[in-house]
């Protein structure tokens, strides 16, 4: 079933554009809403080969304002370690950051969550979010205005970015506060702090301009490579076997999004409506191609010995042949042919680690201290600069993180059931041959189950947010991953209620800390889906209402406090004292949201859904 190109831009201002801010690599790709279907990526100049995204690298200066981004930050970074008077330890460089955001049930990222640098050096994680997202976006407007005789701004854009769905919702809210303002300045100081962090891109010098709240989208990463999958046939260069029977109504299909840090795993039905539908809360786990970088050092560490991997990782005149290193080993580990047994692998090895390691084992040959390791024997020789090994043995490397990905997706399979027509591999992970032959030898079965890794699979999840900026609807339903509900304190019932739980107030008594369910974990939600109850304020403090919003990987929980049970946010509403209040949760979009109405006045009360306070972490006690 094929869509029909006349289908018209659901966007509401000139073009939408997505930011796709990864682990290892970031990116940004836009289309005109008069032309949806012709997504438009950048070019990266500073990686080999020419890259489509950058690296999720981040340079700041001692005072923590903006330096550099990219290929630019490794680079300049490189060059600071070069001088002499040892600047560079002044300065904060990040990396690979955005794994602080993978949270589980009992932690919680908050405002104030700290971003180590590489020298463990920490900064504001919101400060370091800011900073990338500030940057990714001022340089797509360069772009933009460069190869356009029109100039285009800020309010002509719709942005969406794209998150993990299994991410947390404050994960998600720390992502938003990063990229829209989120605070006015108070005075002049603070607008001189801002103007201190002006970002300059070739000749011109952008200022903080933040993106509108209302401008801002975020898409899921597999329901984006999802949306690409279905509507990629518009791209007129795309030839993609993915189309016909295999997207025929009814159809259930599962998207395997293995990216640099994560593996994220969502299970998708295809409507009549031409509509998806999520059957499954995503899941998965740190299974992407950062594990496989960590495996790989180990193994250096072990073929080297861990004092010269310290001394060659940790000193500063080798930063560039470091990064430059890791770079290149990114491009190989993808593109490794691990389907002929006999075929050696080669991996050039920086001249800084061999010369530590000679140092280090007192040996001028470098295969002597391979001999020396725990690969003796093993076929791995060091010769002109290069590792050269069986392929087997770098199978070894990849093999712990494949078996993971394996085995979370045979438990999928299984409650799949068997309509489980096709798999969808996406991701830059997903263009590693062991990975692709493994799923395929393992869940593939010829006239039933097909598993098809599309064109450009590293940049389906982009490319699939700015498609899903043009018809956000596409998205029909979504699994609630976790049991929603708030506090409530009804009155006590003897025999029904714990004990402890009693609390007088007044000439009644209340049971306290009682879970009332908004919706169930697992429940398939429409989009927009709202759940609501009515309560009257008990107290307020500081003239406003607060009341805590919860979340538990049970089915029915009865109190609050019970273990699985965390306070996911808090809700504040103007004071209603003596009123009632009628507080609604809005399910089955990408984020969470909340609204509060005066059930006298039907006046809707002012509303502040703060999930990142550390006060999340204290029982409410506000409600009835």
């Amino acid at each position: 079933m094929r869509r029909k190109t006349e289908k018209k831009s659901k966007a509401g201002r000139m073009l939408v554009a997505a930011i796709d801010f990864g682990t290892t690599y970031s990116g940004y790709a836009y289309s005109f809403k008069d032309n949806w279907a012709k997504v438009l990526t950048n070019n990266w100049s500073g990686g080999e080969p020419l890259s489509y995204k950058a690296p999720t690298a981040l340079l700041l200066n001692p005072d923590k304002s903006f330096k550099a981004f990219g290929f630019e930050a490794e680079n300049c970074y490189a060059n600071l370690t070069t001088e002499e008077d040892d600047t560079c330890k002044d300065y904060y460089f990040f990396k690979r950051f955005k794994l602080i955001l993978k949270t589980e049930l009992e932690e919680r990222v908050h405002r104030t969550t700290q971003c180590k640098d590489i020298r463990g050096k920490t900064v504001d994680g919101m400060l370091v979010f800011t900073h990338s997202m500030e940057y990714l976006k001022n340089h797509m407007l360069k772009a933009l205005n460069d190869s356009h005789t029109l100039e285009i701004k800020i309010t002509d854009i719709d942005f969406v970015i794209t998150v993990p769905a299994i991410w947390d919702d404050t994960a998600k809210m720390f992502m938003r506060e990063a990229t829209e303002k989120w605070k006015e300045p108070s005075s002049w100081e603070e607008n001189l702090q801002i103007n201190r962090t002006n970002i300059m891109l070739g000749d011109t010098v952008f200022e903080k301009c933040w993106i509108p709240g209302n401008q801002l989208l975020f898409a899921l990463e597999p329901e984006a490579a999802s949306i690409y999958c279905q509507l990629m046939y518009l791209e007129p260069q795309n030839d993609s076997s993915f189309r016909g029977t295999e997207t025929d109504s009814d159809a259930k299909y599962m998207v395997v999004d293995l990216g640099g840090g994560t593996a994220d795993i969502t299970l998708h039905q295809l409507q009549k409506t031409g509509t998806i539908v999520e059957l499954t809360p995503a899941s998965g786990g740190l299974w992407g191609g950062t594990r496989i970088d960590k495996a790989f050092e180990s193994f250096l560490l072990d073929l080297f010995c861990k004092t010269s991997m310290e001394k060659f990782q940790t000193e500063d005149d080798d930063a560039e042949d470091n990064f430059d290193f890791w770079q290149g080993f990114e491009v190989k580990k993808r593109g490794f042919n691990f389907d002929k047994e006999t075929r050696n692998v080669h991996i050039r090895i920086p001249m800084g680690l061999t010369n530590f390691a000679k140092k280090v084992h007192s040996e001028r040959d470098v295969n002597k201290i391979i001999e020396k390791s725990k690969f003796k024997g093993k076929e791995i020789r060091f010769e002109a600069g290069k590792i050269h090994m069986q392929t087997t043995v770098m199978k070894k490397i990849f093999q712990t993180t494949v078996d993971d990905i394996v085995k979370h997706l045979r438990t999928l399979i299984e409650n799949a059931g068997k309509d489980l027509r096709v798999m969808i591999m996406v991701g830059f992970f997903s263009e590693c041959s062991l990975v692709q032959n493994c799923v395929r030898q393992t869940f593939e079965i010829k006239g039933k189950r097909r598993v098809i890794t599309p064109n450009q699979c590293g940049l389906a999840v982009l490319k699939g947010a700015v498609y899903f900026g043009h018809h956000p609807e596409l998205i029909s339903e979504r699994v609630a991953r976790y049991t929603y509900g708030i506090q409530i304190w009804p009155k006590f019932v003897e025999g029904e209620h714990k004990e402890a739980k009693r609390d007088v107030r007044g000439s009644e008594d209340r049971c306290k800390d009682v879970f009332f369910k908004f919706v169930t974990k697992g429940d398939r939600l429409k989009a927009g889906f709202i759940k609501s109850h009515i309560f009257r304020a008990l107290k307020s403090a500081d003239g406003d209402l607060e009341c805590g919003i919860f979340i538990s990987n049970k089915d029915n929980p009865k109190y609050v406090d019970e273990d699985g049970c965390e306070k996911l946010g808090v809700l504040k509403i103007d004071d209603e004292r003596g009123t009632e209040v009628e507080e609604s949760l809005i399910f089955g979009h990408t984020e969470l949201h909340a609204k509060a109405c005066n059930c006298s006045t039907k006046k809707e009360c002012s509303v502040t859904f703060d999930l990142l306070s550390e006060k999340i972490k204290y029982p409410s006690k506000t409600k009835i």
